[in-house]
C-alpha cells in the first residue's frame, strides 16, 4: 500500500474515531443537562437523610451488580465473531438473573439484621428490591458492551439520556404524588432503569438471533474467558467495597446526613467526569479491543493527555464554584455538599485520565497488576476515613490527595503494560481456541 494510501485510511480511523465520541458525548452531556435541570428542584424535595438512606441502599446494589455477570459481560467484546458474542451475551443474562434471584431472597430475608448493622432500621422494608435493582443495571451494563462491540453508539447515547432523565422525572412526579423520602428516590430510580432497559433490549435485540451460527457453548466460552471471574472479577469487587464502603463508613462513623451531602457532591461531581469519560472509555475500549501490537503505549499516552486537556477547566472551576453554586443552586442546606465537592476535586481529576486506559489490563490480560492496585486504592480511603477524627471536609482532603497519588502510578502502570504488550509477538490463535 503507498503512503497516500495509508495516510487516507488512517485519517478516516481517526475520524471514526471522532465521530463515535461525539454521538456518545452528545447522548451523555443530553442526560447530564437532564440531571443538572432537575436536581435543584429534586434537592428541595428530598432532604440529606433521605439521600444518605438512597445511598446506603446503592451501595449494596452496586456492591453486588459489579460481580453479577462475574465480568463475564466485558467479554463480550473479545471474541472474533459475533455468533460467539451472542453465545456468551446469553451465558451472561443467565448468571445476572441466578444472582438477582439469590440477592432479593438474601436482601429480603436479612433485612432487619443488614438495615440494623448500618444502623438505619428504616431501610429494611426496601431492601427487597435489591436484586431488581441489580437486574436491570447488570443487563444494562450487558446489553450496552453488546452495542458497543456493534458500534452502535447512537443507541448507547439514547439510553442514558432516558436513564437519566427518566430517573429523575420519576424521582420528580413520586415527590409531587406525596411519595417521597427514600421510598421515591428507590422507586424512581427503578422505573428509569426499567425504561431504559426495554429500550436497549428492542435496540439490542439482533443479540438474541443467530446463536445457532455459533458452533461454541457457553461453557466453552466461560472457560476460554476465565480471567475475567478470576482476574477482573475480584479486581471489580475491591473497586465497588472501595466506592461503597466510604458510603458505610460515613453513615457509621459521622452521620446518615453527611453521607447525603457526601452523595450530592459526588453525584454532581461526576457529571464533568461521566460527561468526557461516558464517551472516552466506551469508544476507547472498542478500540483497544481489536488494536494490533505496536500502537497501544501511543494510544494510551495520547489517552492521557487528551483526557487531562478535556478536564482541566472543568474540574478547575468546580474547586473554585463550588462552595458559593452548591447552597445557591441546591439550597442553604447543601453548603456542606459544596465544601466535600472542592475537597475531592484532586482525586475525581486524576480518576478521569485513567479511567478510559484502565482497559488496557483487560485487553492486554493483565487483570493480575489492575487487582494488586486495586487492593491498596481500596485499603487507602477505608483506612484514613475510619481513624481520621475531626472535620469531613479536612478528612476527605487527605483522602483526595492521597488516591490522586496513586493514581498517578496507576497511570504509569498502565502506559508500562501499553509499551511492554507491543514489543511481545502475537500469540498462537490455534493454542488459544480462537
Amino acid at each position: 500500500m503507498t503512503n497516500d494510501g495509508a495516510g487516507r485510511i488512517a485519517r478516516w480511523r481517526r475520524s471514526e474515531f471522532l465521530r463515535h465520541i461525539v454521538t456518545l458525548l452528545t447522548g451523555t452531556a443530553a442526560a447530564q443537562l437532564l440531571m443538572l435541570l432537575l436536581t435543584p428542584v429534586l434537592s428541595r424535595l428530598y432532604s440529606p437523610e433521605a439521600y444518605g438512606l438512597f445511598s446506603l441502599y446503592s451501595s449494596i446494589v452496586a456492591t453486588v451488580t459489579v460481580i453479577a455477570a462475574l465480568r463475564y459481560d466485558m467479554a463480550i467484546m473479545l471474541p472474533k465473531s459475533d455468533a460467539d458474542a451472542k453465545v456468551l451475551k446469553k451465558g451472561v443474562s443467565r448468571l445476572i438473573l441466578a444472582v438477582s434471584i439469590t440477592a432479593t431472597l438474601v436482601c429480603g430475608i436479612g433485612a432487619p439484621l443488614i438495615a440494623d448493622a448500618m444502623g438505619k432500621p428504616e431501610l429494611a422494608p426496601w431492601l427487597w428490591l435489591v436484586g431488581l435493582s441489580i437486574f436491570t443495571l447488570a443487563e444494562i451494563s450487558a446489553l450496552t458492551y453488546w452495542l458497543n462491540r456493534r458500534s452502535d453508539y447512537k443507541a448507547i447515547g439514547i439510553n442514558r439520556v432516558l436513564q437519566s432523565g427518566g430517573t429523575a422525572i420519576a424521582q420528580l412526579l413520586l415527590a409531587l404524588g406525596k411519595i417521597g423520602g427514600v421510598a421515591g428516590l428507590i422507586l424512581g430510580t427503578l422505573i428509569g432503569q426499567t425504561a431504559a432497559l426495554l429500550t436497549l433490549r428492542h435496540k439490542g435485540r439482533d443479540v438474541r438471533q443467530g446463536l445457532d451460527e455459533s458452533h461454541k457453548t457457553i461453557r466453552g466460552l466461560f472457560g476460554r474467558y476465565r480471567r475475567m471471574p478470576l482476574l477482573n472479577g475480584p479486581n471489580a469487587l475491591v473497586d465497588a467495597v472501595r466506592t461503597n464502603g466510604i458510603n458505610i463508613i460515613i453513615a457509621i462513623v459521622y452521620s446518615g446526613p453527611l453521607l447525603g451531602q457526601f452523595f450530592m457532591a459526588w453525584k454532581l461531581l461526576e457529571v464533568p467526569l461521566g460527561l468526557i469519560n461516558g464517551a472516552l472509555a466506551q469508544v476507547f475500549f472498542q478500540r483497544l479491543a481489536v488494536m494490533e501490537r505496536g500502537t497501544m503505549f501511543a494510544f494510551a499516552k495520547s489517552s492521557v493527555f487528551r483526557s487531562a486537556i478535556l478536564g482541566v477547566v472543568p474540574f478547575a472551576l468546580i474547586y473554585w464554584l463550588s462552595p458559593w453554586a452548591f447552597p445557591v443552586v441546591l439550597g442553604a442546606e447543601w453548603a456542606e455538599a459544596g465544601l466535600i465537592a472542592r475537597a475531592l476535586v484532586p482525586w475525581l481529576f486524576m480518576s478521569l485520565i485513567t479511567s478510559p486506559i484502565s482497559t488496557i489490563f483487560v485487553v492486554t490480560e493483565t487483570q493480575h497488576l489492575m487487582l494488586i492496585h486495586a487492593i491498596f486504592y481500596t485499603a487507602v480511603p477505608l483506612s484514613l476515613l475510619y481513624f481520621l477524627s475531626g472535620d469531613i471536609v479536612a478528612n476527605l482532603t487527605i483522602v483526595a490527595f492521597a488516591m490522586a497519588g496513586i493514581l498517578i502510578i496507576f497511570t504509569m502502570l498502565a502506559l508500562w503494560v501499553g509499551y511492554r504488550y507491543d514489543r511481545q509477538p502475537e500469540p498462537d490463535q490455534t493454542i488459544l481456541g480462537v
